[in-house]
């Protein structure tokens, strides 16, 4: 098992120290194994894997790691799957038409279900007349001409 204490994002102004008792944290995120590693971009800046870590309930969460950052974890795991130590890292590889667009509609849907309550029963004509054209056009999104390759997102109004 491996133990890395957490490095505060919080980062004081310089020349402002930062409190020993938050520097030294006796926190960590700790991690027991690391398996099927995945490029994530063609330049190898980031992967995906999955990691078993000691402190969440679930056996194994979908993880990105990078080589820089705050977090002291993300930058060992890297390193790590980058020295195979956790297997050969699967190449990168676009994503297909299909999973494009499946992302697409994704975050459509929580777009849409984000302003659902501009259109409830109490609510008044006025708020549901202004917010029902950015709720269509996300709707519509999937008819634009070059979908899924590129969309132009509404702006909330």
């Amino acid at each position: 098992m491996t133990t890395i204490p957490m490095t505060p994002v919080y980062t004081p102004a310089p020349g402002i120290p930062i409190d020993e008792t938050v520097n030294n944290s006796s926190i960590g995120i700790k991690f027991t194994e690391v398996r099927n590693p995945k490029w994530l971009n063609p330049e190898h800046t980031r992967l995906n894997c999955e990691v078993n870590f000691s402190h969440l309930p679930e056996d194994w969460v979908w993880f990105t790691a990078v080589p820089s950052g705050d977090l002291p974890h993300t930058h060992e795991i890297f390193e790590k799957c980058v020295a195979g130590e956790f297997g050969e890292i699967e190449e990168y590889q676009p994503p297909t038409q299909e999973e494009k667009a499946k992302e697409i509609r994704l975050w459509r849907d929580i777009l849409i279900k984000e302003t659902d309550w501009t259109q409830g029963a109490d609510v008044p004509q006025v708020t549901k007349d202004k917010w029902a054209p950015y709720r269509q056009a996300l709707r519509d999104i999937t008819n634009q001409v070059d979908f899924p390759d590129s969309v132009t997102w509404p702006t909330k109004p």
